[in-house]
């Protein structure tokens, strides 16, 4: 049994610490919302243009902002206040994915506003991730500190997993589709709050 102890994950931290345990659940739940939309653009675009290349922006429009922004997202997250900072950025992000959720809607099938979405969505996710990320040591005592980081490595396998899996299903299901993928990630960001 000692030897099988050590194979599974410590989850003292989701235990004994309700700000880290919040902060993880939210932010699993909400990063699974946005797996999904990820999933719903790539297949709105291609769905609206038949176009690999397309497609391929998308890709575009989520690195450049995420390079330009990401440089500054860690001096910002040390020069401003951690929780009003990740508060802002979820905040912004919920509206984002509220804008997917209406464009797709109205079926207004205008792809440059999916690109424009993709790169605002990006531009907040950097700012707001080195924020998050940096508010895990303030939560937990050192000894369990590589638990939690640990821990963060499990919620992204979960989100990996779980967002396209689930992305798939509701898109397939009549009545539903890439709406209800938008929906549910706008409102899996009132976990992430």
């Amino acid at each position: 049994m000692p030897n099988l102890a050590r194979l599974l994950a410590d989850i003292r931290p989701l235990r004994e610490s309700a700000a880290f345990r919040r902060l993880w659940a939210g932010t699993t739940l909400s990063s699974v919302g946005g797996a999904m939309t990820s999933f719903a653009v790539i297949l709105q675009v291609y769905d609206l243009t038949h176009s690999p290349f397309a497609v391929g922006v998308i890709g575009v429009a989520q690195v450049v902002p995420l390079l330009v922004v990401g440089l500054l997202g860690g001096a910002v997250a040390d020069s401003t206040d951690r929780r009003k900072l990740v508060l802002v950025t979820s905040s912004c992000l919920a509206a984002v994915s509220a804008a997917f959720a209406a464009q797709a809607i109205a079926g207004l099938r205008l792809v440059w506003l999916l690109y424009a979405l993709v790169a605002v969505q990006s531009c907040l996710a950097s700012l707001g991730a080195p924020a998050r990320n940096a508010m895990v040591p303030s939560l937990l005592p050192a000894s369990q500190l590589p638990a939690g980081l640990m821990l963060n490595r499990l919620s992204f396998q979960i989100v990996l997993t779980a967002g396209p899996a689930l992305a798939g299903l509701i898109a397939a299901t009549p009545h539903l589709g890439l709406r209800a993928c938008y929906l549910i990630d706008a409102i899996s960001f009132a976990a992430s709050l």
